[in-house]
Parts: structure tokens; C-alpha cells; sequence
């Protein structure tokens, strides 16, 4: 009987670490690659990757699962375009690991989590997010940080958009906890889209230089598509020179999606955005579909605050401009309300990497900003291709990969996979998500 489980015979091999492809074959045993190259006997199963791209599976290192009674339809979707690893958790949205964990213990991928400035607020009492913390509760919050991340979260994410009256004090605090721990990063959802955003971004590159601690600006183009975005890719490629820890990440659309009760939907959005009712689509519930107006506008704020609203507000060659800059890792953004929300849950990855061959990259450089670069990021061991490896792997034809996800079928799988594999099982064949799951939970360990 042959030791190697799966040969993946005949495909392209993209290396988008060192920019590179040749023709091999890939040998997976025990969860790992046995091996790349060529005629080295048999195999338990073999895929036929003639014709094909064999990359390492897609890491998207911002995704939310918040909806508790559905966990299976964001990772699904995720699963289905090639991701293979995701870190949850992100905008201050992070749940406490002791109430999540038991109800994902076996994910359809690997999926790590982020710590929630904004979950911590609440468990300690605070349910006024227009309100700072007293200093008494940012205690309270500093240590029940602290206990997160020495149960394994990732770091710390903050969404300071939907908390915006947070204190420079409560910020500094939680941030003080974070630097006693090794390879944790803080996500950030800027405090101001719109024009205000360039402050915003200063604000965090501020906090970055203070601390030295790895930021990660969320989202970048939806906050800052609107005129503003190579001011602030600027200020971002100055800081790194300087040596500043920042990266940052964003998605193909030209449209968020949040719910309406949020702050981000204050009134006078429509000042930051040049962009009124018109322009917001109810993308969950009963209205599913349908543009706002006044009216509906202050009954869905009033009576459904969770509800998705999808907004068409920002520049579309800017968000082509921020997923081209060298330091751009694609990440989905993915949130959905019972099964409904942004196509991007399900078409993140193959439309920004056809936007990316578009501006002229090769398939090495493109599959770089989706795969050994969020690793790098992240501090992943993933996101390479090597003996040894986790095998990891997205097999797919790069001829007709394209997402069909749209506005009004959202989770739409893309065409061109072949086969996924998480953990050296196949995943996905396909359009189809195989019953076993073959995903584990991540945790970081050790502390300063």
C-alpha cells in the first residue's frame, strides 16, 4: 500500500513566494506535501491536475461569524472559492473564546480568532457604544484581555467607526496588555470613513509607532474610497519606511455591508459619502432588495438595527487601486444574516485576483496578495508551497476562475475550482462542499 494519500499528477505548481510556476507533481501524506516533482510512484487517490494551477490554499485574514445559529454558510462559501484558512473575530467583534469556541470546535477550515474591543465593552457592562469607559471597566477589560490572549486569540480587533466616542485612554490600555504577548496583531476598523479618514489612519499609525505592535488597517478601501485613498497609501508607505509594523487588507466591491443600526449610519452619512437613500440596498430580511427611503430608512433603524445594509458608495478605481498596492492582502469581509448579505462571502477571491492579472500581474504575483502574504501578516505557517508544508491547496483553472456571486445571489460558488484541499483532505470538488470537515481551530501560544 503506498504511503502517499493523494497525488495531485500533472498541474502547473504556482509559487507565490519566489514568483514562480513549473509543471510537477504535488504527494500529500499525513496532512502535509511528501513531496513536489515528478514519478515517484503510486497513490492512495490521485487527481488528474492536467491543465491546472496548484496553489496554496487562500488565507483570509478578515471574515466574521458572529451569526451564531449559522455557522457553516460564511465558511462554506470561503471553502468553495479556495480559502482555506480565516481569522474571525475582526471590527471589535470578537466573542470571548470560552463562549465561541464549544460552537466551532470542528470548522470547515482553520479558522482563528481575534479578541473584540467592542465584546469586551459588553462584558463588562457597558451597552452604550457612544459612551467611553469608565477607568474602572477598562480594567476590567485589560484583564479579561489578558486571559484571551493566553487562551490563544490572535490579538486584538477594534471598530472604532462603531464605537466612535472610544477614549485614546481605553485604546492605550487594551494595547498594553496586547505587547506582553508574542505574534499578536491588532485589526482596526478606522474610526472615520469618508473624509475624515486620512485623520483616521493617522490616528492608528500614531498607536502603531507608540507601540510597536503590527496593525492591520481593515477593509482600507471601503473606508477611504472616496478621493482619498493614495493620500493614505502614501501616509501607509512612509510609515513602513520609517519602519512602522502596518499592513492592511481589502475586498473587490465597491459597496460595504453593516448593519443599519450601527453608528455608521448616523445621520449625516450622506454628507461623508456624496451618496444619499438611493444608494443603500436592504441585503437581508423581508425587504431584501430594496433601496431605502426616509420612511424605511427610520423603520428598519428602529425596529431591525441587525439588519445588512449594503451601500454602493465608494470609487471603484480606487478599490482597484488599493488591492494593486504591494502590501494589500484580499480579505472577504464576510458577514451574512440568516444566508443573506454581500456577494463577497462567496466571490472575494476569484474577482480581486482577476482584477489583479488585470493590472498586469503574473499568477505568482497575484495569488501573493492572496495567500504568502496574509500568511506573512498573520505569522502563519501556511500560505507556501514546500515539502513539509501543511498541504493546503486550491486547485483550480485559471482560464474560466471567475466569481458568479451578485446582489441578488450572494452566494453563487465561483467557476474554475477543481478540488480544495484543508489538512491534506479534499474539502471541495467542484461546486461541492464534501460532509466531513476537515478544518481545526487555531490558537497562538506564549507570551513575552
Amino acid at each position: 500500500m503506498s504511503d502517499i494519500d493523494i497525488l495531485i499528477r500533472g498541474g502547473r505548481v504556482v509559487y507565490p513566494d519566489r514568483d514562480a510556476v513549473e509543471e510537477a507533481d504535488v504527494a500529500v501524506s499525513g496532512g502535509r506535501i511528501a513531496w513536489i516533482g515528478h514519478g515517484r510512484g503510486e497513490a492512495r487517490r490521485v487527481l488528474d491536475a492536467s491543465g491546472l494551477l496548484v496553489a496554496p490554499g487562500f488565507i483570509d485574514t478578515h471574515i466574521h461569524d458572529e451569526e451564531i445559529d449559522d455557522p457553516d454558510t460564511v465558511e462554506q462559501a470561503l471553502l468553495r472559492q479556495g480559502v482555506t484558512t480565516a481569522i474571525a473575530g475582526n471590527c471589535g467583534s470578537g466573542p470571548l473564546g470560552r463562549e465561541i469556541f464549544p460552537s466551532r470546535s470542528r470548522p470547515w477550515l482553520n479558522l482563528g480568532y481575534l479578541t473584540g474591543h467592542r465584546c469586551l465593552r459588553e462584558a463588562v457592562g457597558i451597552d452604550d457604544v457612544y459612551r467611553p469607559a469608565t477607568a474602572e471597566e477598562r480594567g476590567g477589560m485589560a484583564s479579561l484581555l489578558e486571559q484571551e490572549l493566553q487562551s490563544g486569540s490572535f490579538g486584538l480587533s477594534f471598530g472604532l467607526e462603531y464605537a466612535p466616542n472610544t477614549s485614546p485612554d481605553e485604546i492605550r490600555d487594551l494595547l498594553k496588555v496586547v505587547r506582553t504577548f508574542p505574534r499578536r496583531w491588532v485589526a482596526v476598523h478606522i474610526r472615520h470613513d469618508g473624509p475624515r479618514c486620512v485623520e483616521a489612519v493617522q490616528e492608528i499609525l500614531g498607536y502603531a509607532r507608540e507601540t510597536g505592535l503590527r496593525f492591520q488597517l481593515s477593509h482600507l478601501g471601503s473606508m477611504t474610497a472616496f478621493g482619498r485613498l493614495a493620500e493614505v497609501l502614501s501616509l501607509i508607505d512612509r510609515a513602513r519606511e520609517e519602519g512602522v509594523d502596518v499592513n492592511f487588507d481589502c475586498y473587490p466591491y465597491d459597496a460595504f455591508c453593516t448593519r443599519i443600526g450601527s453608528a455608521v449610519f448616523d445621520p449625516g452619512f450622506e454628507e461623508r459619502w456624496g451618496r444619499g437613500f438611493e444608494a443603500l440596498e436592504v441585503g437581508s430580511g423581508a425587504y431584501k432588495g430594496r433601496f431605502l427611503d426616509g420612511r424605511l430608512y427610520e423603520e428598519l433603524r428602529r425596529d431591525d438595527p441587525h439588519l445588512l445594509i449594503i451601500a454602493h458608495v465608494m470609487n471603484a478605481e480606487e478599490v482597484r487601486l488599493c488591492l494593486s498596492h504591494p502590501r494589500c492582502a484580499i480579505a472577504s469581509d464576510s458577514v451574512l444574516k440568516r444566508g443573506q448579505g454581500h456577494p463577497r462571502s462567496a466571490g472575494t477571491f476569484p474577482r480581486a485576483l482577476r482584477i489583479l492579472r488585470e493590472e498586469g500581474l503574473s499568477w505568482p504575483q497575484a495569488l501573493y496578495h492572496a495567500t504568502t502574504l496574509p500568511a506573512e501578516m498573520a505569522w502563519l505557517d501556511s500560505g507556501r508551497l514546500a515539502a513539509g508544508a501543511v498541504a493546503d491547496l486550491v486547485i483550480f483553472d485559471a482560464e474560466t476562475f471567475r466569481d458568479r456571486s451578485t446582489f441578488r445571489e450572494e452566494l453563487l460558488p465561483p467557476e474554475g475550482i477543481a478540488w480544495v484541499l484543508v489538512n491534506g483532505r479534499v474539502a471541495v470538488e467542484g461546486e461541492r462542499v464534501l460532509p466531513e470537515r476537515g478544518g481545526r481551530l487555531l490558537f497562538r501560544d506564549g507570551r513575552v
